[in-house]
């Protein structure tokens, strides 16, 4: 097995909980030589909180705070949403764990604003100088930009690699306007969840207006709502997305909810609330429903996706294999989705390990020995591994292709 070589300095009370003391350590790194089909923590050590005093950390011992998503550019670079950090982090290619967007607080914009102004035409800001409010994606765009999707600032933002400047790309503030006119002088409420089309084509998950909606890929990045009345609910199966309701919470404080996948035309919806995933054929706007009832709760595997119970599906991506994988946040567990034969298993997890109060062991490990604890999304790498954000236990878990 090979062995990194972890250079910590984090010795400080971080969200209080201590953060550990390893100096100049040599250990093993349990996602190397880790047998196919076998499971490894790959970031976070399972406390709550962010290692201030070395930020640069090894990603074995870098101290998440609730991350919600993963996703890797062509150089297999892992960035991180970590959610109540406010930050995006990256893993770099000798496994430092880096700031790469976000501040030290949470708000909405660089001191002078200039990543916002003027409204459709942004000068930019260094990303490590805008602050931002809870992120709930990022996901890459043709263009080899990434594409953020900053919740609770109403906003979709732009980040390029290159020249660490990030952009505002739509969202001029709270609300729901600006539909057939440019997506940055449209309102949004809370917009969750982000996914592409081949032509640069962008679809937005709208959360508390309880739409769909697309930014398209002409001069002026037009924007439409292509699904949902804006009211929530679990009506409209067969007929017209636009004229269907959707499970997205938008209460007070509602937990994020729903996710895209775009392929072949088809826009395939985790309906969250509705505890079902829904498609909606972009050729003919009918949406319908490929999995879940209505009733929460966790059965079904081995037989029919649309007569297995899900509960509160959280994030959904299409795997190396074809599948639909499906982060199902209550049920603590990883379930895939044969799209040929229409049938569902669970691949990881299927039972709820908390790790401020129990060991909850993972390398080495059958993934569907492992307990998780709300995991709001799954990802994969340019190799076919998955990846495994175990929100609540502030941790990343990979399993082995």
């Amino acid at each position: 097995m090979g062995l990194s070589r972890v250079a910590a300095s984090s010795c400080a009370l971080t969200a209080g909980l201590f953060s550990g003391c390893l100096l100049d350590s040599e250990r093993p790194d349990p996602c190397d030589d880790a047998k196919p089909g076998t499971a490894c923590m790959w970031a976070g050590n399972g406390e709550r909180g962010y290692n201030l005093d070395n930020p640069n950390i090894h990603r074995l011992d870098s101290i998440l705070y609730m991350p919600e998503d993963v996703t890797f550019d062509p150089r297999d670079r892992g960035y991180i949403v970590d959610w109540n950090n406010h930050r995006i982090r990256r893993v770099e290619i000798d496994d430092r764990l880096v700031d790469v967007i976000g501040t030290d607080y949470e708000g909405d914009g660089p001191p002078e604003m200039e990543d916002r102004l003027p409204v459709c035409n942004p000068v930019g800001a260094l990303a490590t100088t805008v602050a931002l409010n809870h992120m709930t994606d990022v996901e890459f765009g043709p263009d080899g930009l990434l594409y953020m999707a900053a919740w609770h600032n109403n906003k979709v933002r732009v980040f390029d690699p290159t020249t660490n400047m990030l952009t505002a790309l739509a969202g001029d503030g709270y609300g729901y306007s600006g539909d057939g006119g440019p997506a940055c002088r449209a309102l949004f409420n809370q917009p969750k969840a982000l996914a592409f089309a081949p032509d640069g084509s962008l679809f937005v998950i709208d959360q508390r207006n309880v739409r769909i909606r697309k930014i398209a890929m002409d001069a002026d990045r037009t924007i439409t709502t292509i699904a949902g009345t804006g009211v929530a609910g679990p009506l409209g199966d067969g007929g017209l997305a636009i004229d269907a309701q959707f499970g997205f919470e938008t209460g007070t404080t509602p937990r994020p909810s729903g996710s895209l996948v775009y392929k072949d035309d088809i826009l395939y919806v985790a309906d969250s609330l509705n505890n079902r995933i829904r498609r909606i054929d972009l050729g003919t706007g009918i949406v319908d429903c490929i999995a879940g009832r209505l009733e929460s709760g966790y059965s079904g595997d081995g037989g029919s996706a649309l007569a297995a119970q899900l509960n509160f599906p959280m994030d959904i991506e299409l795997g190396p294999d074809g599948r639909l994988y499906v982060a199902d946040r209550e049920n603590h567990a990883i379930r895939a989705i044969d799209l040929t034969t229409n049938t569902i298993e669970t691949v990881a997890g299927g039972f709820k390990c908390n790790t401020l109060t129990s060991d909850c062991p993972v390398d080495g490990l059958d993934p569907r020995a492992i307990g998780l604890n709300e995991p709001y999304g799954v990802s994969f790498d340019h190799a076919g591994n998955m990846y495994i954000s175990d929100t609540h236990n502030s941790r990343i878990v990979k399993v082995i292709r």
